[in-house]
Parts: structure tokens; sequence; C-alpha cells
């Protein structure tokens, strides 16, 4: 790439000032004003006072001094208090562009993760209740990231981890009971702290009428992915209510546990998720992984007993606190159980793992690190992005929303209200770790004034001009150097020079964890290309060696714009209905 020769050329001169790779990270950007260049660095700003000079004048020095291939780079400027621009020479953009569009060119060039393998943990919610909007943040970043991770030569595993254990579970099989009974007419109390969700009165009301014929075929939709675990119990609720109440409440959760399963994976489905793995809490208790990961915490000198409990020295590894592994009753804590599940990850070959948690979690990131560490894994190996919250406007108003009741929109309704592409999108236009306002009234708008509709009139709006191009005789076939050597306007240089970013932004993105860069940049590029097509007008009727031109140009952009939309798993719409 273009940076590649660049930091080159700028390390180079930078020795004559005793300063060498390891000294200093330099830092390529696009510049604000497109006027000053295609890139720009701030190495002198950051040099300047390290060394005792003025910006301005020690930029002044490395550009006259930095050696470039004029073919390649065809001026270096300095702009403002000391920032070095660069100007990339107009064939060998070019020249950047053809090889982002060969299939063998620049995007298999940045491939360079060696296929490692990488765990990314998303989503991972409670199997309790529908999933809520939280999830649909946390979907549309975590199946994003493993496509750009895969687009960048790892080889990215996407996991659904289900917490089907312990006293939530046991809860939940009680709620369900308890709507049961009392729909046949049997009085009974509703548990302390029980689901009290709408979903619930509506399952029980289900249960009444599904014999245990219809009970025992709905287990089989689960036979052909990891789901092995997910069986319902025999017979049917009539069955189960006549059973000792412990073993009753089993009975109605292992059927509440896969039904909710079943619209949790549907809903991702919906929204275009795919899972390789859907791994199951339960799994690790019954093949004793848990008490293995305990063992080896014992061996590694990582454990003490204090009062009956088995506790994890969490403060060793910068944990404010040291933390309960086993209680003083011998039941495993969470803690215990998410050691041996991510330790069980290591164990399956991941070289990396990355989990996507809420922003209740901070606390938790140096203890699970910290165990990591003690199991030899080491601390770097689990990374951990946070997801901040969402706030829903409507008419310009926060739309309060409580679980509190079971009383929570669930993403199912977000997907219905306005659709899965319109909700990823705007998910992914801010960082994973900043709060989110998410406009309602914006999301539902069919115009430009909707960003993901901007990018998806822009790319109709190429499949029409070259259909009509098609329809009036006109083959463009594959772009060329010869053809867009014939580029004149301006706004069809300034579409060039952002189209030929897409391995870099693809690269920053992964890196960076950040895949809200995917949405800005399709942003700029369907912006780009709506100036290019509004000052460049009745695209077929100039001259055959213009018309070449703009085709090839408006053939690289749709090419481009698919590739970034595919990432973001949003449609790239041929046609769309005309706005008002």
């Amino acid at each position: 790439m273009v940076e590649d020769i660049l930091r080159k050329g700028l390390l180079a001169a930078l020795e004559t000032y005793g300063v060498y790779e390891e000294d200093l990270e330099i830092l390529l950007e696009k510049p604000r004003d497109r006027s000053h260049g295609d890139l720009s660095t701030n190495l002198a700003l950051v040099l300047g006072g390290r060394l005792g000079r003025k910006p301005r004048e020690l930029a002044g020095e490395i550009a006259a001094r930095v050696e470039l291939p004029r073919e390649i780079i065809e001026s270096v400027e300095i702009a403002g208090p000391g920032f070095i621009n660069f100007r990339i020479a107009r064939p060998h953009q070019i020249r950047l562009l053809l090889d982002v569009w060969r299939p063998d060119g620049a995007l298999r060039d940045i491939r360079t993760g060696g296929n490692r393998r990488i765990n990314v943990e998303f989503i991972s919610a409670n199997p309790t209740g529908p999933l809520n909007v939280v999830s649909a943040r946390a979907g549309a970043f975590g199946m994003t990231l493993v496509r750009l991770l895969d687009a960048i030569g790892y080889d990215a595993h996407a996991e659904y981890y289900v917490n089907d254990a312990g006293r939530q579970v046991e809860l939940l099989g009680a709620s369900l009971r308890a709507n049961y009974l009392q729909l046949v007419g049997e009085p009974v109390a509703f548990p302390e702290g029980g689901y009290q969700g709408r979903y619930l009165e509506i399952m029980a009301a289900e249960l009444q009428e599904r014999d245990t014929t219809v009970i025992k075929r709905a287990t089989t939709a689960f036979d052909d992915e990891s789901f092995q675990r997910v069986r319902a119990p025999e017979g049917n609720a009539e069955d189960w209510r006549k059973l000792p109440e412990q073993e009753s409440i089993r009975c109605f959760a292992k059927y509440a546990l896969m039904k909710i399963l079943s619209w949790q994976r549907e809903t991702c489905r919906r929204f275009g998720l795919r899972f390789e793995t859907w791994y199951f809490e339960s799994e690790l208790h019954e093949s004793k992984r848990v008490e293995r990961a305990l063992d080896k915490l014992k061996k590694m000198g990582a454990t003490y007993e204090q009062e009956g409990a088995v506790w994890f020295k969490s403060t060793t590894h910068g944990d404010e606190k040291d933390r309960v592994l086993v209680r003083a009753d011998g039941v495993p804590t969470y803690f215990l159980a998410d050691i041996a599940y991510h330790y069980h990850k290591h164990q399956r070959g991941f070289e990396y793992a990355i989990d996507f948690w809420g922003p209740d979690h901070h606390g938790y990131i140096p203890r699970m690190q910290g165990a990591m560490e003690a199991l030899g894994v080491g601390r770097a190996w689990l990374e951990v992005q946070i997801l901040q919250h969402v706030t829903f406007l409507e008419g310009g108003r926060n739309i309060q929303m409580s679980k509190r009741r079971g009383q929570f929109v669930t993403m199912d309704a977000l997907i219905d209200e306005v659709g899965a592409d319109v909700a990823k999108y705007i998910f992914l236009t801010r960082k994973p770790n900043s709060h989110l306002d998410f406009d309602l009234d914006l999301a539902k708008q069919q115009s430009d004034e909707n960003p993901v509709m901007k990018v998806k009139y822009a790319h109709a709006r190429i499949c029409s001009l070259l259909a009509k191009a098609l329809d009036a005789g006109i083959d463009p076939g594959e772009p060329t150097a010869q053809s867009l050597a014939h580029l004149e306007h301006e706004a069809e240089w300034n579409l060039v020079r952002e189209l030929i970013r897409l391995p870099q932004v693809i690269v920053s993105a992964a890196q960076a964890r950040e895949p809200h860069r995917l949405t800005g940049y399709v942003d700029e590029i369907a912006g780009l290309y709506n100036q290019f097509y509004n000052q460049c007008k009745k695209i077929l009727d100039q001259a055959p060696d213009r018309r070449l031109a703009q085709l090839h140009l408006s053939l690289a952009t749709r090419h481009v714009l698919r590739l970034v939309l595919d990432m973001l798993g949003v449609e790239a719409p041929a046609e769309m209905e005309k706005r008002d």
C-alpha cells in the first residue's frame, strides 16, 4: 500500500535526526480538506517538542529530505502548523483503483492474518426470554467484526454462549409452571423474583393445546445444528404438573429453554447473524470441565481456602479484591464456570478470544484476564469490547424502557419497526463503547436523511445507470487503465481518491475493532458518487471515451459499496422505490 511506501521513506529521512522506527508511530490520515492532498502526517508536530524544533520548520526539512518514487507520489507539501501532505499521482491512483477491482489485487494483499483462529463471542443472552435491543447492538458489532477479521486473513469463529445452568433456569421453570397452573385453575404462589413477561403467559397458554407428540416434534428442529442438548421433557404439561414439585419445575424449565432458544435462534437468523457454535454452560458441568479448571488453578497456586470457600487470588492479577470460586456449600460460582468456558476456548485451539460485554461488566475484565494468566494462557489472549447503552428517541423524546416485569423492547420488535438493515447500520455508526441515541423517526425515513437509505439509493442509482447503458446497447465491460485515464472532472477524482482507500479502511477497522469506520466510509462514498453524478450529468450522452470512463468509475463504485455493505450485513438493492 502507499502508506507503507510513505512510512519507509519518512523513516529513512528521520534517521538523520537520530529517530528510528521503534521511537514513534507514523500516522497517515486523509486530510480534512481534500485540497490539501491525499494523505497527511503530523509527525513533525509530534517530534518538534522532542527535538526542540519548530514543527513547521522541521516539517519543511523532512519534506525536503524524504525520497519517494515520483511515479507514485507526485508532490510533498507543508500545511498549517507543521503537517506534511502527500499527493498520489493520478496514474497511480488508477492502478490502485484497478487493484481494488481485481479479485487477486489489494483485498488479497491485506490478508495477513495467517488463518489464525479467533473466537468472537457476542450476544450470549440468558435464555430466559426473547432477545432485546441490547443484543441487537451486540449482534451488529460482533458479526461485522467476524467478517472484518476474515477479510484480513484470520479464521474468525462466531460463538453464542447459552447460560442454561444455575438458579436463573430453575426460576424460569418455576415461573412457567406457575403461569400454567394458574391457567388450569390450580392455586399456586408465584415464585419470589420470578419472570413475569407476557411471553411466559403465552407459552403457558400454548402448552394447554400441545400434546406429547407436538412437543416431541418441536425438538427435532434442533437436530441439524449444535443444539444436541436441546430436548423437550417426556410427556406434556399435564404430565409435568403431576410430578413432585422440583421434578415438575425441571420439566417446565426444560421446555421453556427449548422454546426460548428457538425464538432466539430465529431472531438471530432474521437479523442476519450466524454462529458456528452455540456453547451450553450445562456441558461444562456435565463434562467436569468446571472441576478440571479448578484443579488447574489449584495446581498453579492461584487459589486458597477460607471459611469453607475456595477463593481465586484475583488481586495478584490486578483485581480490586479476591473472588470466590466455590461457595462454602460446595456450589461453584458463575465466575468459575466462566473461567472453565474460556479455558476450553483455548483448549479448542483458538489463538485469541474477543468477547462483547455490557457496560456493567468493566470490573469483570481484570479478574477474567487474571484467571487466564493464572492458567498459563496469558492476559492478552482475552480481549473484551464493552458495548454501551442505547437510548431510543421518538418525536425528539426518550422512550423509557425497562426489563422490570418483562416490559422491554425486543429485538424482533425493532426488526419489525425499522428493518434489520436499518437497525444494524445505525448501530454501527458509532464506536461500540460510545452511547448511541437511536432516532426511530429517522430510522423510518425513506430518504437520504436516513444514512443507510442514502447508501442504498446510491447503489440502486448505479445499477439503474448501468441497466440503461445496456438497454442503449452500451456494454462497458471491465474497467481498464486506458478508459479511466479519460476521467477529467474534479468530482470524479475525489471519488477515485476515496475508493482506493478501501484496503486501508478494512485493515484499520479490523485492527481497531471499530466497524463504524465502514459506515463512515460508505457514507462518504455515497455522497461523493452523488456529487459526481449530479455534476457530470447525462453520462450516456457523453463522448464515447468520457462515457466509458464514467461508466467504469460507476462500476468500481458499485463494487466497493457491495463489498462494504456485505461486511455490514446490509443488502445492496438493485432497485428502490421512488422517494416522496
